[in-house]
């Protein structure tokens, strides 16, 4: 009996969809997304990285669900759009991200969003690992819906990577939950900073590996948010070209006034050949909004 034959790769490649990045000027610009793909978002605190993902998530939501209210570019590619987001935060809880939310978008965008995203807050629970003053912790507001944890963790361990892995282990499984969502991990600032406290690299790496590979055999849309100025993101070999793309954001002082960029990475290599289109960075009323400005090689990041 013969094998069976391979399917025919051009088939395959036409058969991948693409989302819309939701920015206004960054679509038309780039062609999307591809479903199956994890995205990391990197740059400093102040370099558009918050704008841009609250503005994506609302804009994609809109698309979704209340087309008539976006760029017909844009709600002519809904279908590849998943009817969700699920958001799952170390670094602030559920008050904090509505709140930051609220400070960006409009309202039709807000709502939009909230209607249509859960938040999945481990906050209490990194907290718990980490040597805070037991007053200042037990001072910290509760909510009945944070992420509880497992129930044989020792309440008094020591942080350490075997404790550390049970947080990422709870993570991974509360994540598994809404595979048809689009996924945004906020904090892996917060787990690059918890190396302080034992957590491994490794353990790190190991993470965002096993998320990669979940993407793309549940064909969603995974962001992955980074704190951290663009230019070392891109000197860390671990971390750089980890997952399927990136957008880098960066920020320079000038007189008065901060001037923000963004670059977006390679996909599968696509880019890595071509020179780079340099977009401005602007923050209005209704969220982030990119602008192309100029093209460097690839050499100039």
């Amino acid at each position: 009996m013969s094998p069976p034959s391979e399917p025919d790769p051009k088939s395959i490649s036409r058969g991948v969809s693409y989302i819309p990045f939701g920015i206004p000027g960054l679509d038309g610009n780039v062609r999307g997304i591809p479903t199956g793909s994890s995205v990391l978002l990197a740059g400093a605190s102040d370099a558009g990285g918050d704008a841009f993902t609250y503005t994506s998530l609302a804009t994609l939501m809109l698309a979704k669900h209340r087309p008539d209210l976006v760029p017909g570019h844009v709600a002519r590619r809904s279908d590849a759009i998943p009817d969700s987001v699920t958001y799952v935060t170390l670094s602030h809880d559920r008050e904090h991200v509505y709140s930051e939310l609220d400070a960006v978008l409009d309202g039709y965008q807000f709502e939009a969003l909230t209607e249509h995203m859960t938040v999945a807050d481990f906050s209490q629970r990194f907290m718990e690992l980490l040597p805070v003053p037991p007053a200042l912790f037990d001072a910290r507001r509760t909510d009945s819906d944070i992420e509880a944890p497992a129930d044989d963790q020792p309440e008094s361990a020591e942080p350490d990577d075997e404790t550390f892995r049970d947080l990422l282990d709870d993570i991974a499984e509360r994540i598994t939950e809404d595979t048809d969502d689009i996924v945004v991990v906020d904090s892996l600032t917060d787990l690059d900073r918890a190396q302080d406290y034992g957590l491994s690299k490794g353990r790190i790496v190991a993470f965002l590996v096993g998320l990669r590979e979940a993407v793309v055999n549940w064909g969603n849309v995974a962001f992955v948010k980074l704190d951290r100025r663009a230019g070392e993101v891109r000197r860390d070999d671990r971390i750089h070209g980890l997952l399927h793309g990136a957008v880098y954001f960066y920020s320079n002082d000038k007189g008065f006034e901060t001037y923000r960029t963004m670059r977006v990475g390679s996909f599968g290599g696509a880019l890595d050949t071509e020179r780079q289109t340099v977009f401005e960075s602007l923050v209005g009323p209704t969220g982030f909004r990119a602008k192309a400005t100029k093209k460097i090689g690839p050499s100039n990041w």
